[in-house]
């Protein structure tokens, strides 16, 4: 997307951290419901401008990883005091352990059953023995509903508006959105951009068994904002 690209720059007007905080408060919760005197390792895998991260960072020690360098660019930027690694969630191996791995809304992008079955792999291997993994997709078959909105914000200097129509792909199997977006500058003329993503849509009962083939031991699903999120956690003592 040109959003993580080349328009990076106007995501916080999209998405604003401010946006993120009530949902951060319950993802942490379901991370570490009862947290101890050091703060749990968390490993962020799709982190991108770090909004949710901003939010978290006060309740874990992270380590925020993405594959876009622009997006990274604003996260440092945000969250200095947060280690960042460029890297791809379906491949990534930093040969460390973490108490909980997130893949938020970006896991979304993964299209593809062998694509999500990578990622989740990516969070297993760098699980400790009894980590927890939470995984957060835009919708489940089961959720989705097609939907038009718009939103957006003034900045300094600048004002960003947009809308967003998603549907379902003409094949079932995944969510397309168009975005248009309206960017100024100042006082000068207001532009147009178009951009366009394809989400992947599986059910309940897929994310489950991707999550048990991952090596997983035990998988919950908790309602979080009308999304499905998936909590998993890895044995006690490995097999």
């Amino acid at each position: 997307m040109k959003l993580y690209a080349e328009l990076a720059d106007w995501w916080p007007l999209l998405s604003p951290p401010e946006d993120y905080a009530k949902e951060a408060e319950t993802i942490a919760g379901l991370l570490a419901p009862s947290p101890g005197p050091e703060p749990p390792r968390l490993l962020d895998l799709g982190s991108g401008g770090g909004h949710l991260a901003s939010h978290l960072k006060a309740r874990f020690t992270m380590v925020l990883a993405d594959l876009s360098p622009p997006m990274l660019d604003l996260s440092r930027r945000l969250n200095p005091d947060c280690r960042h690694v460029e890297g791809d969630m379906r491949a990534l191996r930093l040969n460390e352990t973490f108490d909980a791995v997130l893949i938020f809304d970006a896991v979304s992008h993964l299209d593809t059953m062998a694509d999500l079955e990578a990622a989740l792999a990516t969070a297993h291997a760098h699980l400790r023995p009894g980590g927890v993994a939470i995984f957060c997709p835009d919708a489940t078959t089961e959720t989705f509903q097609p939907d038009v909105s718009t939103g957006g914000t003034d900045g300094v200097g600048r004002a960003m508006r947009y809308m967003e129509w998603t549907r379902l792909a003409a094949d079932g199997s995944a969510t397309e959105t168009d975005f248009v977006y309206l960017l100024r500058e100042g006082d000068g003329p207001t532009r147009f951009e178009g951009d366009h993503v394809r989400l992947g849509l599986f059910s309940r009962s897929q994310w489950g068994a991707a999550i048990a083939r991952a090596g997983f031991e035990t998988v919950d699903r908790q309602p979080v904002s009308d999304r499905d999120v998936f909590v998993a956690r890895v044995a006690e003592t490995p097999a």
